[in-house]
């Protein structure tokens, strides 16, 4: 085998975005001509991932043709080959596409394993395709993957069969906090099972609820991990390709080490998350509820760290309830982040109406209708700054929360995105301690301190009522998180949980909750999916559910 540059092209593509998502992948195909012999793009990096029901469309589909074909024409004129995903139209039947360009040359592959399962739908709106050959590229054999088609031996050893040199897979992964590992996993059998290397290829940025690590890598044939791209940024890297006795240049340590803590990755995900959604919906600044507590505190520390402090507003809302320590925790929250704040004390209001209420209501208005009429005064408060400004409002309610409905639909709901909606309560408290303690952070947030002491270490509380606690209502959230994680994500039965330890009465109490709390829950903003089992499009279940166990 002949000596090879390969170009790994680890970009953040936008649904959609045709033009502009062509514009970077001819940019850096001229950019990287005569520099490398070969340059390869992600999954379906030309439509962005994933495009959903765009595929259904007619016109979509022509427009991705149309600067296809532009890249075709580009291409005659270079010096390098190029590998990019798209979404082709093949004999009525859509399929998802991985096209080899060199020259006049062309060859288009479809992916074999459509994933049906998670965030994934693909049998929706692609059709399978059939096995292939290697693609030759100047004498070297190439078995192109699509993302799942990696994840099984058929393809792969199929290619073994007519001589494969090297395998390629072409990837739109999304994270979750077992992912990274379980995709390595994945190559490294491919790998042994072949005696073959393989380049792994993955876009990165946020996507809606998805967002992608990136993390591109190339694992020689007895699984080794032997070049490695960044985590959480955009990067375009050379890997040089050998012989088969010296696959690859042996590189410094400082390029392997990577690897981060699940806290930093989780960090990353959450800021990154933001900031793409706010960036590639256009929107110029969010704006948040400041109350004070430490779900709002952490919110507004990511959205610093994703926009900076001069796009972030918080907006304070004290009532009768509000205690001073509260107010005061909300103003130091503001000021370790440097933003702006607005306050609008909501006691008037909540009288005006609580006046209207108990004159339609007879004088008889319940406690918990006047707890989340605070609460509902609240999102009509920011929502208002809005539709009023055009900024993107942040809901910060965490996942505990939406798990069991102690959270006020069209009130604290209210949003546009929430960045904790896959954050349990444990988790918020770990993660606003580890980032008071980054000082080392590449972000747009201040280093150090930007979370409140006092916002940790006090009891939480939605203070809609004098001296409530969130221990009124609900177990304690060690509990309580460990019940919901084996609900939701383990999937297990209530005699399966209570079989772990658990009281019974308290275990059918948490599933109740969880199973009539479905409502509000499809009703809320999107927000960024980093668990195994993240409510929305992951998590499926109905409504209207009578199943007890």
């Amino acid at each position: 085998m002949k000596n090879y540059r390969i170009a790994l092209a680890q970009i953040n593509p936008v649904v959609g975005d045709l033009k502009n998502n062509y514009t970077k992948i001819v940019n850096y195909i001229k950019k990287f001509n005569k520099k490398t012999d070969l340059i390869v793009f992600p999954e379906l990096c030309l439509a962005g991932y994933p495009p959903e029901d765009l595929i259904l469309r007619d016109s979509f589909l022509n427009e991705i043709s149309s600067y296809l074909d532009k890249i075709k024409q580009i291409c005659e004129h270079l010096d390098l080959a190029i590998i990019l995903g798209a979404p082709l139209k093949e004999k009525k039947q859509v399929r998802n596409a991985g096209v080899y360009i060199y020259k006049k040359k062309i060859k288009i592959v479809f992916k074999n394993n459509l994933p049906n399962y998670g965030v994934f739908d693909e049998k929706r709106v692609f059709a399978s395709g059939k096995k292939y050959d290697c693609i030759n590229y100047r004498g070297l054999k190439i078995g192109l993957l699509i993302c799942e088609d990696m994840w099984t031996k058929k393809l792969p050893i199929h290619l073994m069969k007519s001589g494969v040199d090297i395998f390629i897979s072409i990837n739109a992964s999304p994270y979750d906090c077992e992912k990274d590992l379980n995709r390595k996993n994945a190559a490294k059998i491919i790998t042994k099972v072949t005696n073959t290397p393989l380049l792994y290829v993955n876009q990165v940025g946020g996507q809606d609820e998805l967002v992608f690590d990136g993390g591109s890598f190339f694992i020689n044939p007895e699984g080794k991990i032997i070049n490695q791209l960044v985590y959480w940024q955009e990067q375009i890297k050379i890997i040089d390709i050998f012989d088969r006795s010296n696959y690859v240049k042996q590189n410094k340590k400082k390029d392997l080490d990577l690897v981060t803590s699940s806290e930093a990755n989780t960090w990353n995900a959450l800021v990154i998350g933001l900031r793409d959604y706010v960036e590639k919906n256009a929107f110029k600044k969010v704006i948040l509820g400041l109350s004070g507590g430490i779900d709002s505190a952490l919110s507004a520390a990511i959205a610093v760290d994703a926009l900076g402090s001069d796009r972030v507003i918080g907006l304070l809302m004290p009532s009768k309830y509000s205690s001073k320590d509260s107010i005061k925790d909300a103003k130091e929250s503001a000021s370790l982040l440097n933003i702006e704040t607005k306050t609008i004390k909501i006691n008037k209001i909540q009288d005006i109406y609580l006046n209207t209420l108990l004159k339609q209501f007879n004088g008889d208005v319940k406690n918990i209708t006047e707890e989340n009429l605070q609460s509902r005064i609240r999102g009509v408060l920011l929502m208002a700054y809005s539709n009023n400004f055009s900024y993107l409002l942040l809901s910060t309610g965490n996942k505990s929360e939406m798990s069991v409905g102690y959270s006020t639909i069209y009130g604290d709901m209210n949003g546009g995105f929430n960045a904790l909606k896959d954050i349990y309560k444990t988790q918020v408290y770990i993660l606003s301690k580890w980032r008071n303690t980054q000082i080392k952070l590449n972000l747009k947030g201040p280093k150090g301190k930007v979370i409140p002491d006092n916002s940790i270490k006090k009891e939480p509380s939605a203070e809609l009522k004098f001296n409530q606690k969130d221990s009124d209502s609900l177990p304690p959230y060690l509990v309580l998180d460990k019940i919901l994680y084996l609900f939701i994500e383990k999937e297990l039965s209530i005699d399966e949980i209570i079989k772990k330890g658990f009281k019974k009465k308290l275990v059918i109490k948490i599933r109740n909750l969880l199973l009539k709390s479905e409502y509000k829950r499809r009703q809320a903003p999107p927000g960024v999916k980093l668990s195994l089992k993240s409510f929305g499009k992951e998590r499926r279940y109905p409504i209207t559910n009578l199943f007890s166990n």
